[in-house]
C-alpha cells in the first residue's frame, strides 16, 4: 500500500466533516473522501513532476554546445545618433 501523508488526510477529513455541518456517524465517509483528494492530487503532482522533467530533459537535448558569439562595438551598425543633418 502506498504512503498516505495522515496528517493531511486528516486535516482535509475535518474540514468535509465541518462544510457538511459537523454531522454524526459520518467520519469513514469524509476519511474516504479525503483519501480520494490525497491520491488524486498526489497523481497530479506526479504528473506535473514527469512532465516537468520531460521538457526540461528535452530542452538539455536541444540546446547547442556553444553559445552564439555576441556582436562586438566594431561588427554593429554605425549610430547616427548626433550626426547632424544639412
Amino acid at each position: 500500500m502506498d504512503e498516505y501523508d495522515t496528517e493531511w488526510i486528516a486535516r482535509r477529513a475535518y474540514t468535509l466533516w465541518e462544510e457538511e455541518g459537523r454531522p454524526d456517524g459520518r467520519h469513514d465517509h469524509h476519511w474516504q473522501q479525503a483519501v480520494a483528494a490525497y491520491e488524486t492530487l498526489r497523481a497530479s503532482a506526479n504528473a506535473t513532476t514527469s512532465n516537468a522533467q520531460r521538457r526540461i530533459r528535452k530542452a538539455r537535448e536541444s540546446t547547442p554546445t556553444t553559445t552564439p558569439e555576441t556582436p562586438t562595438a566594431a561588427q554593429t551598425p554605425s549610430s547616427s545618433r548626433g550626426a547632424r543633418k544639412g
